[in-house]
């Protein structure tokens, strides 16, 4: 399997830390980025070829990792005036096997990548969490028989199951299925300010089943504010260890 992680946005909402470093290039704790860690944790999982999908630092990007055979980078040319939706269209040439698809901004326990890794039925794997209230900022999901009916942050609460982690998977159709949606999701006249998420909404609605997965109390964060960046730089080791092998039994439950 491969993972790709879109990293092309600047991060505006974390300015000033964002001003010239682009944010997966941020430190959460001494000499550990977020770009780091997750790298190391897709590495432990078992996954040794990883593409980031970079835009603005893409200079810094590269060097950051230069020497990791693990790793390559690809230009979003775009990323100054899209939205990602654009970083997971420029990526189409990598859709060539299973993938994992995660957000460059996202801080995830270790056992997180296991979810998806393991045999399943589902081409199409979405994880989730179930939370007492939702944000406004919140990916919000509404699940039907374990499956994906709608996704986007305004849906009502009433509509409301759990909220996207942010992680994916994709295999065998669903691979090629991911890709022919892409294709026509970007002749939308909304695609350059388009959340990739919007894609798999397409894929949800047109009956092509994405299958969700709770990840039950695991922590995990989204680093889009600077209020954000101080709650888990204050406590990173909740998140678990940043370059240990999954321990942990990963979970059977569907929302």
């Amino acid at each position: 399997m491969k993972a790709l992680i879109l990293a092309a946005g600047r991060g505006r909402r974390l300015l000033p830390y964002t001003h010239q470093t682009p944010k997966c290039l941020l430190a959460l704790e001494p000499q550990v980025t977020i770009l780091q860690r997750q790298i190391s944790l897709l590495s432990a999982a078992g996954i040794d070829r990883i593409v980031v999908v970079a835009g603005f630092g893409f200079d810094q990007i590269r060097a950051a990792t230069a020497g990791d055979s693990r790793v390559r980078i690809m230009y979003n040319p775009f990323y100054a005036v899209a939205d990602n939706l654009i970083s997971l269209w420029a990526a189409r040439g990598e859709m060539d096997e299973d993938l994992l698809i995660i957000n460059g901004d996202n801080v995830f326990h270790p056992d997180l990548p296991s979810f998806l890794l393991k045999p399943i039925a589902a081409d199409c794997q979405l994880l989730v969490q179930q939370k007492m209230t939702y944000d406004d900022d919140d990916m919000k999901v509404c699940i039907r028989s374990g499956r994906l009916q709608a996704i986007g942050k305004d849906l009502p609460a009433t509509q409301t199951d759990a909220e996207s982690v942010g992680l994916l998977s994709f295999r065998g159709q669903g691979v090629a299925q991911l890709y022919g949606i892409l294709e026509e999701a970007v002749q939308s006249e909304r695609a350059m300010t388009s959340y990739y998420l919007d894609g798999i909404q397409r894929l949800a609605s047109s009956g092509i089943g994405i299958q969700c997965v709770d990840i039950g109390p695991l922590p995990w964060e989204d680093i889009d504010t600077p209020q954000d960046l101080a709650r888990v730089r204050s406590d990173p080791g909740r998140f678990g260890p940043h370059n240990a092998r999954n321990t942990a039994r990963p979970s059977t439950r569907v929302a």
